[in-house]
């Protein structure tokens, strides 16, 4: 684009990156435990990124499909999202040139928490599913 990197670095100051995924439909989706390779799964994305996800009493849901979401078993969409805030640190990486998982590392030290744990939040919280999930982020 033909900007340079010192332009970047002192002109943005936060970026936010989102995807839409669709929401369980409240009519039609069933309740059950989260199984033992999810747990799993979910609980190594938590250590990845330093994260404690809470699964205790906690539940999942599958897609069934009713009439009032046209048989799909999900009904309207929800952003996860991510938000960088661009501190002195990230600045100095941009302007170094540094790669983008240099500055994801260094983000991660901080406060940041990407897309993938925000949409963990989202299937722990009933309102999506790791199927939604995987099918906008690729997680399995």
């Amino acid at each position: 684009m033909g900007v340079s990197n010192y332009d970047i670095s002192s002109t943005v100051g936060t970026l936010v990156s989102q995807r839409l995924v669709r929401k369980l439909c409240k009519k039609c989706a069933k309740k059950r435990e989260f199984t033992d390779e999810e747990k799993v799964l979910i609980n190594q994305i938590g250590e990845r990124y330093n994260v404690k996800f809470n699964l205790e009493g906690k539940y999942t849901y599958d897609a069934v499909g009713c009439r009032e979401c046209n048989n799909s078993g999900y009904y309207e969409r929800i952003g996860i999202f991510e938000i960088l805030s661009i501190e002195d640190n990230i600045r100095e990486l941009i302007v170094k040139d540094a790669s983008t998982i240099e500055i994801r590392n260094e983000a991660l030290k901080t406060n940041y928490k990407p897309l993938l744990v925000d949409g963990i939040n989202k299937v722990i919280d009933g309102i999506t599913n790791l199927k939604e999930l995987d099918r906008k982020l690729v997680i399995y």
